[in-house]
């Protein structure tokens, strides 16, 4: 890889990190290119990055940066997964990889600039969609206005003699 190659990779890294809240490391090794792909494609309808560079440009990428603790996890075959939009997408997509190809492996993790372990990953896996969460928000926001509605009611057609 020439100089300049490595200077506009490291650039686009650092632009992926800064735009990031999460970011994954995992190792891929012994992974078949269908598989690999279908990764790839659970991450992107995920909203995230997935990326596969040399561990000394994404070294010299996290410096500076609050992935910076990831530094220790650039060794052997790593790929970085980053989204900067829903956390919960890229761990469901992450959490059933890793379940499906016990090849691949979780090296480390940061999210909001805290480090996080696969523990932390399946938890968040096991939450419901942001959708679910929202609809189950709206209906105990209207539960309580329905159910006074209907006592309202029932107290109307009693005065009323109905």
């Amino acid at each position: 890889m020439e100089k300049n190659a490595k200077f506009a990779e490291v650039a686009e890294l650092k632009e992926a990190f800064a735009s990031a809240t999460t970011a994954v490391v995992i190792e891929f090794k012994g992974l078949s290119v269908e598989k690999d792909t279908a990764f790839r494609k659970s991450v992107r309808d995920s909203k995230g990055q997935y990326r596969v560079s040399k561990n000394t440009l994404l070294r010299l990428a996290v410096k500076e940066t609050p992935f910076e603790a990831l530094g220790g996890s650039f060794q052997g075959a790593s790929a970085i997964a980053t989204t900067h939009e829903d956390v919960l997408a890229l761990a469901k997509a992450l959490h059933t990889f890793l379940k499906d190809n016990p090849a691949a492996s979780f090296k480390g993790g940061v999210m909001d600039g805290k480090q996080i372990g696969m523990a932390d990953i399946q938890q968040l896996a096991e939450l419901p969609s942001r959708d679910v969460i929202l609809a189950k928000l709206l209906y105990l926001m209207k539960y309580p206005i329905s159910g006074l509605a209907v006592a309202l009611e029932g107290i109307r057609k009693q005065k009323a003699g109905e």
